[in-house]
């Protein structure tokens, strides 16, 4: 059936499949057809397929059908196998169709400016099964936010593409109008990128250092209250919480903190909690989740009794071997959770975890606020910047020593968006990530637990999604009755459950090495076939093709076995990431002719063997570790 724009049926086919994806923007589309010729769309679409663009007085291409083949070329031959393809506009709909029929292109991500490119593509042709199954992504650019992209680059196969990164234009009327747009979605995307390798890690030793502070640590925490029991027992104490972190503007917040302390729950993190009693402030609760051994000394303190009465140090499992130590020596009771990894995940011990998805204390403080049912949580001292002073902390600040720079020796700092919205402030990569984790922290609370953020820092970087209001507001409008305190005591397991919990995971852990060994030794016997096959100064002419073609067969079915076959934990995730980036960046290499086909054969087992041979190290030598704890218990 034909409708002012097109194809009715068609675009109602598709619009229904958008509201699977993107509910907001199919409503919006809805509404522009419902409008009909009173839609405010300024863009016309000709005959020829053509866009008149009403605001800037010209058509979109010069010429449709020289401007396509030209584009339709590029990608043909510079991407035909790329996984995920990201692209900006959508300009007639033509090279979109064109790209879904490149079975190759899992994903095809494209960010739009207008909304008439969208729509008029709607009506063009049948993308309903692209959209529902997301290998079509549309984002609709003046409503994109960072939780959108974060999201993104959580699929498994945009992540694993990073190093085939691409971004490219529908066509040249973009760049002439669009330039400051494609710029900003790039830089955003790159930032996404690079924050995707960072998330997994690059260091398994530090992941196996996690790992054994986990196992130290798991009969202490096991002998502690668990976090979803706190959690049941506290949820919805209180409405209000206010969130202490340790940026340079916290000392100004201190005075009204103190005044409206009994009036909300107060998380704080490790490095503020020294602050906190040096200004007469209790808190109730004080959370770690660093593992280094210099975060331990935060609680080297021995403060009067009755300050720490009453107040939850919660720590997570990987938690430095001296942090239980120096609570423990100062009588303070505390609990440990784990962190939502797939080791601590593997371990089946769900009731004492997860939290700390993110990277830093501010994170834990707002997840465990959220998970708590507070309504609305306000940030303090959360500047995830430095100061026009250069510091980075208070002066009150446990290790203030060196956290101040001198901006005309590092003039490259990133710089991000100031408290208020208005000019830069300087900051560093690492508050950036734990930036960006706290904006998809307060997209999660939203969503899932009606929590209402508020960066009442007044100054720093601004946090999106949280409301800037000055800490005084924050406290007038919602702080108005005393919080009933202490809260309720939280029970812990009996020693008989304690047990019985520990020679559970005794046994798993058992009974996955007999898995882990025998997959191992296979490997082993398949990379000392490959050694033979490839030997060391090899000529490319000389060798077993037949033999090498089927050493690529069994080390694909190992590498399908992988996650399946090994305690899969976090040293094997980053090792497993890495990999698979590196195998999707190979498998997107031109190959010409025969030769080239060879070489990139040789270069893929080569890549494939080494993997194996490093992550078979590291998992010995982590198995061999967990023997040893799990012997100790």
């Amino acid at each position: 059936m034909a409708g002012i724009f097109g194809n009715k049926e068609l675009f109602e086919k598709n619009v229904n499949a958008f509201f699977k994806v993107d509910e907001p923007l199919a409503v919006a589309m809805s509404k522009l057809e419902s409008m009909g010729l009173n839609a405010p769309l300024h863009f016309v679409k000709t005959d020829d397929d053509n866009l008149f663009d009403a605001v800037h007085k010209e058509y979109m291409y010069q010429s449709v059908e020289a401007e396509f083949n030209e584009k339709k070329a590029y990608f043909d031959e510079n991407f035909p196998k790329h996984p995920v393809l990201f692209l900006f506009g959508f300009g007639n709909g033509k090279l979109i169709r064109h790209l879904l029929e490149n079975s190759n292109h899992k994903r095809i991500i494209v960010f739009e400016s207008e909304l008439a490119p969208i729509f008029y593509t709607l009506h063009s042709f049948d993308c309903s099964e692209a959209l529902k199954k997301e290998r079509l992504i549309p984002f609709y650019v003046p409503n994109l936010n960072p939780a959108q992209l974060g999201t993104l680059f959580s699929y498994k196969n945009i992540a694993e593409s990073v190093k085939t990164y691409n971004f490219t234009s529908n066509c040249a009327f973009y760049e002439r109008h669009y330039q400051a747009d494609i710029e900003k979605v790039n830089a955003e995307l790159i930032e996404n990128v690079r924050f995707a390798f960072i998330r997994k890690g690059n260091d398994p030793k530090d992941s196996l250092d996690g790992i054994e502070r986990i196992l130290y640590n798991l009969p202490k925490m096991l002998a502690r209250a668990s976090l979803q029991k706190l959690l049941k027992i506290r949820g919805k104490a209180s409405k209000n919480a206010i969130v202490v972190s340790t940026g340079p503007s916290l000392i100004k917040q201190l005075p009204l903190l103190k005044e409206y302390a009994n009036k909300a729950t107060i998380f704080c993190a490790d490095s503020a909690y020294s602050i906190l009693h040096n200004h007469g402030i209790k808190p109730d609760y004080v959370l770690s989740i660093e593992r280094y051994s210099l975060t331990s000394e935060l609680f080297n303190y021995d403060f009067e009794k009755e300050y720490d009465e009453n107040i939850t140090f919660l720590v997570a499992a990987v938690t430095d071997f001296n942090t239980t130590k120096f609570l423990e020596s100062n009588g303070r009771k505390y609990m440990i959770a784990l962190r939502p990894g797939l080791f601590p995940k593997f371990l089946g011990l769900d009731d004492f975890g997860y939290i700390g998805v993110n990277h830093s204390v501010a994170n834990m403080n707002f997840e465990l606020a959220a998970y708590l049912r507070h309504e609305n949580i306000a940030l303090i001292g959360q500047d995830l910047a430095y100061n026009e002073s250069g510091k980075s902390h208070p002066q009150e600040y446990k290790f203030a020593v060196n956290e101040e720079v001198d901006f005309s020796k590092k003039p490259n700092l990133p710089e991000t968006t100031a408290y208020g919205g208005v000019g830069k402030v300087k900051t560093s990569p690492v508050w950036l990530l734990f930036k960006q984790g706290l904006e998809n922290d307060i997209v999660m609370a939203k969503v899932r637990y009606q929590s209402r953020a508020y960066n009442c820092t007044e100054g720093g970087a601004r946090i999106e999604g949280a409301v800037e209001l000055p800490f005084k507001e924050f406290c007038e409008n919602f702080l108005k009755q005393e919080v009933k305190k202490p809260f309720a005591a939280v029970p812990c397991l009996d020693k008989k459950e304690q047990q019985n919990l520990l020679k559970k995971t005794q046994k798993r852990l058992e009974d996955a090495f007999k898995k882990s060994d025998s997959y191992l030794e296979e490997v082993k016997k398949e990379l000392e076939l490959l050694h033979t096959l490839l030997p060391k100064g090899y000529e490319l002419e000389k060798l077993d093709f037949k033999a090498l073609a089927k050493s690529k067969k069994k080390l694909l079915n190992l590498h399908a076995k992988f996650t399946k076959s090994v305690i899969f934990t976090e040293i094997a995730d980053v090792l497993y990431f890495q990999n698979n980036c590196e195998l999707v960046r190979l498998d997107c290499l031109p190959v010409r002719n025969e030769r080239e086909k060879k070489e990139a054969l040789v270069q893929w087992l080569g890549t494939m063997g080494n993997f194996f041979i490093e992550v078979g190290e590291y998992l010995y030598t982590q198995d061999e570790r967990i023997k040893r704890y799990i012997r100790k218990w």
